[in-house]
């Protein structure tokens, strides 16, 4: 099995540990296996931000002499780069060396064996990104704490990739290893950027297809309420993607933003206008971020001009526009939702709550019922979950992975084209791994689709990568 990134139990019956995050290293006697994880702080003389970086040592000692011997010198057996470490026949070795990593991987781990141990050592770990400039350096490591000799000692250093700074330098990067301020090792390796939803120009794009049509509805600033943090910058990413990527035609693209996303303007084109533009070959792309809000269990998108004290008289419910979308003349509708029905709003370092005197945890909504089987709709949460967002992209937490997938990420059999079950199944677990990295477990984010299961509609075709 592969070793985590971020390890919190030790592998075997017994340790001489009394913490998992002792300050330095210990030797482990013949046939005991120990992983350490180190929280580093990152140096205060870069400006580089790191959230973690975790020091991953390990002592695999062999029959140790009675005394120390520091003139036995010591050898290099291996170092390899690798993006896991595994445990096999009471020996930690590299699961899966690599020469090539990219933003997506977890980690790139500098793993080094070193023969015929003797004295007190210790080793340092200095990473150089692409532009050869110092990216970390550790402090320097004991091993072999008591002195003995012992046969092999093998240890290494866990460098973080995805979501951290090194993600976003790609290039040749280089890592060396000290022993005792002495050169012992050096790697090279490359460090590949993939695609992020701000590449869009660097895309090709698809061609257009005048029977596909797009309605797009970004509300960050409301006449009556809080905010949505970042929401124009969805609702414009989201068009943009939808003209490359999806094929809809700019002359086919409806998009109303902040005061023209009035309840009346929303209305008028779902009941009217769109009626007499479409057709019954084509497919329709409706995207939302804003307010959710509930009132009597019943769920509501809340417009520029809507008021949250007042849902009922001021918002649209969702159940009359999945209506409203049934009785176009098309033949698929995808709906996709940046936006939750928990009364509150998670665009921000705190959750607020938009309904005055509502207490968190009591309200709750009814998912209306898709009557329709030309209707799909992928929305960011859970009815009694917040939608949150991500504020180093200054996106949506749901926004920013649904584009990311329909640009390719979440193509898992890579036949070139993003089916609606590999765009969902992507988005779900992305949005639940992100958000916990974010917010911990306080603030839980599982996207949603409908109906579920999919049936046929999960084998159409959302995107087709050029």
């Amino acid at each position: 099995m592969g070793l985590p990134r971020h390890l919190t139990k030790t592998l075997t019956k017994e340790s001489k540990f009394s913490s998992l995050y002792a300050p330095y290293p210990q030797t482990i006697q013949p046939e005991q296996y120990y992983e350490e994880v180190v929280s580093v702080p990152p140096p205060t003389h870069t400006l580089i931000s790191i959230k973690t970086i975790v020091i991953s040592l390990l002592i695999l000692s062999g029959c140790a002499a009675v005394a120390a011997d520091r003139s036995v010198q010591i050898k290099l057996d291996e170092a390899i780069i690798a993006k896991s470490v595994t445990k096999k026949d009471n020996a930690v070795i590299a699961a899966e060396p690599a020469n090539t990593f990219t933003s997506d991987d977890q980690q790139a781990i500098m793993l080094v064996k070193l023969k015929d141990v003797s004295g007190k050592r210790a080793l340092r770990w200095e990473w150089y990104d692409p532009s050869g400039n110092l990216y970390y350096k550790t402090e320097d490591y004991k091993i072999n704490a008591d002195g003995r000799v012992r046969q092999s000692s093998t240890s290494w250093h866990t460098l973080g990739i995805k979501d951290e700074k090194a993600a976003a330098l790609p290039g040749k990067w280089q890592v060396k290893v000290f022993l005792d301020g002495a050169p012992v090792a050096s790697k090279e390796f490359e460090l590949k950027r993939l695609a992020d939803i701000f590449d869009i120009e660097k895309k090709k794009s698809v061609k257009p297809d005048k029977h596909r049509w797009a309605l797009i509805v970004g509300i960050e600033k409301y006449r009556n309420t809080i905010p949505v943090e970042f929401a124009v910058s969805d609702a414009e990413a989201f068009r943009d993607h939808a003209n490359k990527l999806l094929g809809v035609p700019k002359e086919n693209t409806i998009t109303r933003i902040n005061e023209s996303a009035t309840k009346a303007e929303l209305q008028y084109l779902l009941k009217d206008r769109l009626s007499g533009l479409l057709r019954d070959t084509d497919t329709l792309y409706v995207y939302y971020a804003g307010h959710g809000i509930p009132a009597d269990e019943t769920p509501y998108l809340l417009p520029y001009d809507g008021n949250s004290e007042s849902p009922a008289i001021t918002a649209y419910p969702l159940e009359e526009l999945y209506g409203d979308l049934n009785k176009l003349p098309v033949k698929n509708v995808f709906v996709f939702l940046d936006t939750c029905f928990s009364g509150k709003s998670g665009r921000g370092l705190e959750e607020r709550t938009l309904l005055a005197g509502a207490r968190p945890g009591i309200l709750r909504v009814k998912d209306p019922l898709l009557l329709s089987d030309k209707i799909v709709v992928m929305s960011a949460a859970k009815s009694t979950q917040i939608s949150n967002y991500y504020p180093d992209k200054k996106h949506g937490l749901f926004t920013y992975y649904l584009l990311k997938g329909i640009m390719g990420d979440a193509d898992k059999d890579n036949d070139k084209r993003v089916r609606l079950t590999e765009l969902a199944d992507y988005v779900n677990e992305e949005v639940q791994v992100q958000t916990r990295r974010l917010f911990g477990l306080s603030r839980s984010q599982t996207p949603q689709i409908a109906p579920s299961p999919l049936g046929r509609a999960g084998e159409s075709v959302i995107a087709v990568l050029e």
